[in-house]
């Protein structure tokens, strides 16, 4: 028996977001961060 969850919320972004080459000169240690966006549905 398959059962299809509802969905919480919608998803904002397809892939994550990386910094620009800008930022990563600024700023070295945001060269690991990845920003994914959810929304939540209530």
């Amino acid at each position: 028996m398959c059962m299809q969850k509802k969905s919480m919320g919608r998803v904002l972004t397809k892939k994550a977001i990386i910094p620009s080459e800008a930022e990563l000169k600024e700023n070295p240690r945001a060269k690991s961060a990845k920003l994914r966006a959810f929304e939540k549905v209530i």
